[in-house]
């Protein structure tokens, strides 16, 4: 075989042929709490990552601190 041949296949590092690889599920890690989240590999991680759980008790104690203030 000479370098740049164009009748080879891609091959691993062990010789077995290489495939093309199909992911069903993303994971990402929330900031907050640290748990996993799976996303579709065609939706997008939020930015920042937090997950939905975090968010709404942000905003829960956000709402309750500005509740506090007002009175």
């Amino acid at each position: 075989m000479t370098h740049g041949s164009s009748n080879t296949q891609p091959t691993s590092d062990i010789g077995l042929p290489m495939r093309a690889v199909t992911w069903s599920a993303i994971q990402w890690t929330c900031l907050v709490c640290g748990g996993a989240e799976e996303i579709d590999p065609a939706e997008e991680a939020p930015t920042p990552p937090i997950c939905p759980s975090c968010h709404q008790l942000a905003v829960a104690e956000a709402l309750a601190t500005l509740l506090g203030v007002r009175r």
